[in-house]
């Protein structure tokens, strides 16, 4: 709550009492020359006064700004410097952790060429979607390999779960120098299915054959996985402004 200020009133005043001593008259017109001359010099003092007072204030938070700033740069190009010296030193540790099969392999991961869209990407009906979910299948294994997902993500509807969690497992295996080793795979039979009443997608259901998965990491005992026929993937996808999009993926348990 916020109060005025209220000055007192003058309490007890008097009237100036006379005695017999002379009291000292100043004339009207020599007096008031007194009180402009002196009026003056007070302004001219006080506006001395301020604008020293100013032009010390403003050097002084130019000054703090500055100094502010130049700790603030100071600060962060020390910590750019600890990031970069730290990676730097990780990268030089992982990369002496690679035996020299390991850094041929790694390099011909890191090389494999993006695969190439089937001239039916884009197609509205059952040819274009069927392509789209083997591009997919195709970028996925590219993303492991070399840590590029862009395409990826590109074809992925923010709703798709699968799609996400593909995407941050190729990411966090590259971030820490890993990679995949290039695996067989071949789609054996793909049906088609259009939007049920309810639905807003099409269903894609796909066969496929995968040969053994490797999963390099620097410093640790690579993963594997198995060779596996006829494993089955179900897609929704949508066609959505000329183009078909993947809202979910399913891995169907055998």
């Amino acid at each position: 709550m916020s109060a005025s200020l209220l000055f007192p009133k003058p309490s007890g005043a008097r009237r100036p009492t006379f005695g017999s001593e002379p009291v000292a008259v100043a004339t009207p017109h020599r007096a008031a020359r007194s009180r402009r001359r002196g009026m003056a010099g007070l302004v001219a003092v006080c506006v001395l006064a301020l604008g020293v007072a100013a032009c010390s204030v403003k050097d002084a938070k130019a000054e703090a700004s500055s100094s502010a700033s130049a700790s603030a740069s100071a600060a962060i190009a020390r910590a750019e410097k600890g990031i970069a010296d730290a990676n730097a030193s990780a990268t030089a540790s992982r990369e002496a952790a690679l035996t020299p099969e390991l850094r041929a392999k790694r390099d011909a991961a890191l090389a494999e060429p993006a695969p190439a869209k089937p001239p039916q990407l884009n197609e509205e009906g059952a040819e274009g979607a069927a392509a789209s979910v083997g591009y997919f299948l195709d970028l996925y294994r590219y993303a492991f390999m070399t840590g590029k997902t862009t395409e990826l993500a590109k074809m992925s509807e923010d709703r798709c779960v699968f799609c996400k969690s593909v995407i941050d497992r190729a990411n966090d295996l590259h971030k820490d120098g890993g990679w995949s080793n290039k695996w067989e795979q071949d789609i054996t039979n793909i049906k088609y299915y259009d939007k049920l009443e309810g639905y807003n997608y099409n269903l894609v259901h796909v066969y496929i054959n995968y040969g053994q998965m490797t999963w390099c990491h620097p410093g640790k005992n690579p993963e594997t996985a198995d060779p596996i026929e006829g494993q089955e993937l179900k897609f929704g996808v949508r066609y959505v402004n000329g183009r078909w999009m993947i809202g979910e993926g399913e891995v169907i348990s055998k």
